[in-house]
């Protein structure tokens, strides 16, 4: 029997959290409208657990910690247009509330993202609407200008994650439309 398109979505922190999927608004030629208001689902996973969450094939957005930024983002599409994968990366350009990682589950064992927190000066981060203090935007938008200190912080991490933009971070991509995103 075919497994669905979605994620295998595991909580490794050790409190319960729970998680908000966002579709894009619209997608094209590389760009995407992020949808910051409008989450399509949320799923509460206990601490140290893994549920399967199963998503449309037209799935092209982020899954993230809580419904706040600045956050922690694994962005992902299910089923590409060209290859008909899912291809997903991790991104703390809205934020870093946190490692996460995206790994691809069609025996390619290709995976993106990071799994230890980042150290950073306290010129880096900011409380979040939550009360939760977190590392900064380092792209800025509505939230004021790029944080320097929090762009710094994270070249190591740099190639892995998308930190400013640009290229460079590795694509997982997976046959069975299907990925395994971990949240530390």
């Amino acid at each position: 029997m075919d497994k669905k398109p979605g994620v295998l979505l595991t909580n490794k922190s050790q409190h319960d959290e729970t998680y908000f999927f966002y579709d894009n608004y619209w997608n094209g030629n590389g760009t995407a409208g992020a949808n910051f208001d409008h989450p399509l689902k949320s799923v509460h996973v206990p601490a140290g657990h893994t549920v399967t969450v199963d998503l449309p094939p037209s799935f092209k957005g982020r899954v993230q910690r809580g419904d706040k930024i600045p956050a922690t983002w694994v962005e992902f599409q299910l089923e590409a247009s060209n290859d008909h994968k899912a291809h997903g990366d991790v991104s703390v350009e809205q934020g870093n509330d946190g490692p996460a990682t995206i790994r691809s589950t069609d025996g390619t064992n290709r995976t993106g993202g990071f799994t230890t927190p980042i150290h950073a000066p306290g010129s880096a981060y900011q409380t979040r609407a939550d009360g939760k203090h977190v590392i900064a935007s380092t792209m800025g938008n509505w939230l004021g200008g790029a944080n320097k200190a929090a762009i710094e912080a994270q070249q190591g991490i740099k190639g892995k994650v998308y930190v400013t933009g640009g290229s460079g971070v590795p694509d997982i991509a997976s046959a069975d439309h299907r990925s395994a995103v971990n949240f530390y």
